[in-house]
């Protein structure tokens, strides 16, 4: 688990997915996000596998996840 769920927008109005960990980042990764071919992708992808086998910090994968968000231009949501 992360320290904070990334919260954002799903390009849906209204939408709003908060993400809690490295696995459920990989889903939005792989199954939102084909279309997106930048390098903060790629990076979020691979930080995000190196997490789940313990190669690197949880908030190494966040940090990584929200600027693939960043990259996509999906809104992140400020946490309360």
């Amino acid at each position: 688990m992360w320290s904070d769920p990334v919260v954002f927008e799903t390009g849906v109005q209204g939408k709003i997915r908060s993400v809690h960990d490295s696995v459920e980042a990989l889903q939005v990764l792989d199954g939102w996000w084909q279309k997106f071919d930048g390098a903060a992708f790629h990076n979020a992808i691979n930080v995000c596998i190196a997490s789940i086998r313990n190669e690197t910090s949880s908030e190494n994968a966040r940090a990584a996840f929200i600027s693939a968000l960043s990259e996509g231009g999906i809104h992140i949501k400020p946490l309360n």
